[in-house]
């Protein structure tokens, strides 16, 4: 038999027990941000590595310490481990994880073993993108991965295909934390802990999470394209077949934009809990930093074009973008008065989490000013591609985000391990790589202006650049000496440190309430919230008497806690995941035996611990009332609508481009379709039909309706299968044409989700008719499953308006 939950009855740090096998298959939130945070760190020192090889071939003009295909592969891999390894997963993977469920009074998060699946499978795919090391055939295109230099004829090993797979694994884990970490905050914040109420490094992340879920489909769907042209001869990309090598910037950077904001709102958050903090003092202005970060998140998505003013889109598109990306200058320059604001007049200490916060404030300034010149098309015009952009960046990544990140690691460090990191040692950290990063990226503004283009592996001495290169390779060395000091103050404290007690900082929010390190079930009695500040409140007194509705009971203390139980299974999907991407490009033989231990992994650990919960009213959210498994499954429908949002885009973008082969208007057989998507409808009807019979615990008739639907949609795949026969025996292939390349990825992911959506059906089927679900998680699950259903439903009868009604309209 398998171990039920754990239960819990004495107070017991999340560090202790377990062991090896412990960690590998933890579901603890508190663990799994470990997990992150020592992933993200050594991947911290491989980039760190791939740019001091960089800037010691800079370090002289004509310098041979690097090949041009080396260095191509170090900027390559450096920009790609430093963005999709480091910065982005430190800030949801380890602060989200670790610091989120405690600020909101949670036990732990949404879907605990989703959590640990997320993060096996982004550590995968940092494997698979980091492989090409190995094999001596690292990628070289370029992070951005521009078409066409992507393409199998100007990138004919398997560089790029190390790159495309390493991003879709790992993009897919950071997906699947983004839906949990967001159903978390909707769900399951304590009782009257309200939005307005919320830490604003929760706002922070949550926005981050969102935007992830609208982001990530984009470029999902560009990898998509680009792994099709690379593994089965199709041309997304090929100018000569009819398309545009410019779709890849859009989907790119339709990602690529948001991503900025990925990675620098979770350093908004910590500066907005480090600033007041340190001032003691409330942050001021809290509403309008709230809804700033709210406008952040939703202008993000309309500026990813002013990364293209180079490339000719025309006046018009030029000025909107040029709008748009100046009005997101506007609440970001209200964060920065906000936080001047919060320590003016404060009671300033000065500890290393307020210095590296302090830097953030000036450095990230910086950046946003050059930022704001960028935003003119005629200036990028002049910008672009030089070493001025490199400074640009680096000051809003690195100066901005990642000194922000610092500062959250010795904030939130005594919390992580119940230890301080040594004061002494963390000024030294500050020092060296506050004027290390001064020193390494300032002088490329002057060379970027004096004319020194970026990807570049060696420059003539007559430039009168090579002090400046010098300068900037000594500040490099200079930053990696800090880091070998923040190493050393890790190591010596983490053992040896001072105990830093449940608030060494005096802090305002609920996570300084728990000892430190915390226990494993976080918090004994979930917590009461009345107000802002719910800890600096309860330790100094409330201004004035709440005068709102009634706060809600306060929750009744328990003698057990239960726990989520550990799991194998994350690792086993992740390597079958991995398997499946591995195969389509080396080893076809094992796609299907990823497949099948994918599947096999999935349904298992689905019913692993089937009694889990359903006795209690653990998944009803105490924010919302609201099942969490059906928050859960709204926000992956969310990020799916974007992903099919993309792929019709792209068809109605190629739609009438192509230049040979059989077209919509010849080849579509409409009456067929429409049968298909008459069967394909009906089956909501029976999957309504079937949740209202379990809802009344009819089980009987449950089922019937279940295989009812199950029937229906494998009719509409076979329709759909004898569908594509009949094209290709006409001669429309995958390659014929873009419309064929467009129309078979765009009908088959389609197809591919009815065939998940049977398989579920199938399982969920299988397990009523057993009994191995108890009434409660029976009737959620196929609500669940019912949601995904109509979902897919909808997406089809979009897909039939646009492609078989548009071709029948256009023939009458």
């Amino acid at each position: 038999m398998v171990a039920l939950p754990k239960e819990i009855t004495v107070e017991e740090s999340y560090l202790e027990g377990g062991g090896l096998w412990g960690w590998l298959t933890t579901t603890d939130h508190k663990r799994i941000g470990v997990l992150y945070g020592l992933t993200t760190l050594v991947f911290l020192l491989i980039g760190g590595i791939e740019a001091l090889l960089m800037r010691i071939q800079l370090a002289r003009p004509d310098n041979t310490f690097l090949s041009a295909h080396l260095y191509n592969e170090m900027f390559t891999m450096h920009g790609t481990t430093m963005i999709f390894l480091v910065v982005m997963p430190v800030g949801l993977g380890f602060f989200a994880n670790f610091i989120v469920p405690l600020q909101i009074g949670a036990r732990d998060v949404a879907f605990p073993r989703l959590n640990a699946l997320s993060y096996w499978i982004f550590l995968f795919g940092a494997l698979v993108l980091n492989a090409g090391w190995l094999a001596n055939v690292a990628p070289n295109a370029g992070w951005f991965g521009y078409a066409n230099l992507t393409e199998s004829y100007y990138s004919p090993g398997l560089n790029i295909d190390f790159w495309t797979l390493g991003l879709l694994i790992s993009g897919v884990g950071s997906v699947m934390a983004a839906v949990n970490l967001l159903a978390t905050v909707i769900n399951m914040r304590a009782p009257g802990m309200t939005f307005m109420r919320m830490p604003l490094f929760v706002w922070s992340v949550m926005v981050m999470f969102v935007l992830i879920l609208v982001a990530f489909p984009p470029l999902t769907v560009g990898l998509i394209f680009l792994m099709m042209d690379r593994f089965f001869g199709t041309h997304f990309y090929r100018a000569v077949a009819g398309a545009t090598p410019l779709l890849w910037q859009h989907l790119f950077w339709l990602f690529g934009h948001p991503e900025v904001y990925i990675m620098v709102l979770p350093a908004f958050g910590i500066m907005s809990e480090i600033v007041p903090t340190f001032s003691r003092k409330p942050l001021y202005g809290y509403p309008v930093m709230a809804y700033s970060t709210a406008l952040i998140g939703f202008l993000s998505y309309g500026v990813w074009a002013h990364h293209m003013f180079a490339v000719g889109m025309g006046p018009v598109a030029d000025s909107a973008f040029a709008l748009t990306s100046m009005l997101i200058a506007i609440p970001t320059g209200i964060k920065i008065f906000s936080w001047i604001a919060t320590m003016w007049g404060g009671d300033l200490k000065m500890k290393t989490p307020f210095l590296f916060a302090l830097a953030f404030l000036i450095q990230f300034t910086m950046g946003g000013l050059s930022g704001v010149m960028h935003a003119q098309p005629p200036i990028d015009l002049q910008q672009t591609d030089s070493y001025f952009v490199v400074a640009h960046f680096h000051y809003v990544l690195f100066g901005g985000a990642a000194f922000a990140l610092l500062g959250g690691l010795y904030y939130w460090w005594p919390k992580v391990t119940g230890r301080l990191l040594d004061e002494r040692l963390g000024r030294w950290n500050f020092w060296t790589i506050v004027i290390g990063f001064n020193l390494t990226f300032f002088p490329m503004h002057i060379m970027g202006a004096e004319g020194m283009p970026r990807r570049v592996y060696r420059y003539p001495g007559d430039m009168g650049l090579n002090s400046l290169n010098m300068l900037s390779t000594i500040g490099a060395f200079l930053m990696a000496f800090s880091v070998l000091i923040l190493l050393i103050n890790i190591y010596k404290t983490r053992r040896r440190g001072a105990v830093a007690g449940p608030d060494p900082w005096d802090g305002r929010t609920l996570e300084w309430s728990i000892p430190s390190p915390p226990p494993a079930y976080n918090f004994k009695n979930i917590p009461l919230v009345r107000a802002r500040d719910a800890f600096w409140r309860e330790k100094y007194g409330y201004e004035q008497p709440p005068t709102a509705a009634p706060a809600p009971a306060a929750a009744q203390a328990v003698e057990h806690i239960h726990m989520p139980p550990p799991s194998l299974y994350p690792i086993l999907i992740a390597a079958g995941i991995t398997m499946t991407g591995i195969g389509f490009m080396l080893w076809p033989r094992i796609v299907v035996t990823g497949l099948v231990l994918t599947v096999f992994s999935a349904i298992a650990m689905a019913f692993e611990y089937p009694e889990a919960g359903a006795e209690s009213e653990a998944s009803i959210g105490p924010a919302t009332g609201l099942d969490t498994r059906k928050v859960g499954i709204w926000c992956f429908i969310g990020s799916e609508s974007l992903f099919f949002a993309s792929l019709i885009a792209t068809y109605m973008i190629y739609k009438g481009r192509d230049l040979v082969g059989p077209t919509a208007e010849t080849i579509l057989n409409v009456p067929l379709t429409t049968t298909t998507t008459f069967v394909l409808l009906m089956s909501s009807l029976t999957m309504v039909l079937a949740q209202d019979a379990y809802r009344r615990t009819d089980r009987t008739w449950g089922l019937r309706w279940l295989f009812v639907t199950i029937v229906l949609g494998l009719i509409f795949l076979g329709g759909q299968v004898y569908e594509f026969a009949s094209f290709y025996h006409e001669g429309l292939t995958l390659q014929t044409n873009l419309f064929g390349e467009t129309f078979y990825t765009m009908v088959g992911f389609h197809g591919a989700h009815v065939a998940i959506g049977v398989i579920v059906l199938a399982v969920l089927a299988g397990a009523s008719l057993a009994g191995w679900f108890k009434v409660r998680n029976r009737d959620v699950a196929v609500e669940a499953a019912a949601l995904y259903w109509h979902f897919v439903d909808i997406v089809w009868v979009v897909i039939f308006s646009v492609v078989y009604l548009m071709r029948a309209i256009a023939k009458a």
